[in-house]
């Protein structure tokens, strides 16, 4: 699950500007239906309460992807979508399993979809217009036309490249959605506007270093942007206080907070002592690194969702 190194032209002085204890000052907003809200569904929709891979011909778009629909999903209430962006060399069922994210997310009311990156490689384009965007700018489409989603509430998360993918792609859409949350990648990569974001990054990754300056050996020669100048980033971009509120949860997790941000976005870092390049809360035995059961990413993600909106 490595970042590839193509990467590297993004990440050194890019400055464009527990389990879910981070707040917002976003408590209510304005529900946004999509198309699909009071429409049959097709006969070919996943039905509420499954979880099945699909596949998306539109124009010269095709694709394949897993998509979760929650049991409580009812075609006049809209529910919210989450975009979810696999690491390298893995794929929509592998990271499924790995995360949870899928069958947690649809339980709490949330359809989620994971796309499977173009081409013949596990590898996404750091591209925000290129075929893997306009592929999920197309499953964007056909979701919103086939259930009713709230379209004030579509989020992306993703891991590690999947994590730079969520971040480029988000970026260049910041019309449409509404926050990120990432795990092992957290550079600023050309968002304009305020943003929340909730990231989780591990001091002792070796693929894509905390420390900054450091060197990674999924970035081979490219000095990192450290994370604590990357979420400073973010900061200064939703326009909040400087300095980050910390609090120690546990002997391998530090959660920080920056408050007073504009249009109540939040910016929200999950600090992994001694973490590898791994998810939180995963299989200890499928990462690179220790994986913290201290703080679950997937639970953590999952909260902060809920108290965001566009």
């Amino acid at each position: 699950m490595l970042v590839p190194a193509v990467l590297g032209a993004f990440v050194f002085g890019a400055t464009s500007c527990s389990t879910g204890s981070s707040t917002s000052t976003k408590t209510s907003h304005k529900v946004e239906r999509s198309a699909g809200c009071g429409r049959p569904a097709p006969l070919s929709a996943v039905p509420a309460g499954r979880e099945q891979d699909q596949t998306l011909h539109v124009g010269a778009v095709t694709g394949s992807y897993q998509l979760s629909v929650p049991g409580t999903y009812r075609a006049a209430r809209p529910a919210p979508l989450i975009l979810l962006f696999y690491g390298f060399g893995s794929g929509p069922s592998q990271f499924s399993s790995l995360t949870g994210l899928p069958s947690r997310g649809s339980t709490a009311g949330y359809l989620v979809a994971v796309p499977r990156a173009q081409g013949a490689e596990s590898e996404w384009q750091f591209n925000a217009h290129g075929s893997d965007a306009a592929f999920v700018d197309e499953l964007v489409s056909s979701l919103e036309n086939t259930y009713c989603i709230d379209r004030s509430s579509v989020f992306a998360a993703g891991f590690s490249a999947g994590a730079a993918f969520t971040i480029i792609y988000s970026c260049a859409r910041e019309s449409r959605v509404a926050a990120v949350a990432t795990v092992a990648v957290e550079f600023q990569l050309g968002c304009t506007r305020p943003m929340s974001i909730l990231a989780f990054h591990g001091t002792e990754d070796p693929l894509v270093p905390y420390q900054n300056g450091a060197v990674g050996l999924s970035l081979p020669g490219v000095k990192v942007r450290g994370t604590q100048r990357n979420m400073g980033d973010w900061a200064r971009l939703d326009r909040c206080g400087t300095v980050p509120r910390r609090v120690r949860s546990g002997s391998q997790v530090i959660h920080q907070q920056w408050y007073g941000c504009a249009r109540g976005t939040s910016v929200v870092l999950y600090t992994i002592v001694g973490g590898g390049h791994t998810w939180p809360g995963a299989d200890p035995r499928r990462a690179v690194g220790l994986t913290t059961q201290q703080v679950s990413a997937t639970v953590g993600i999952l909260s902060f969702f809920s108290r965001v909106r566009r």
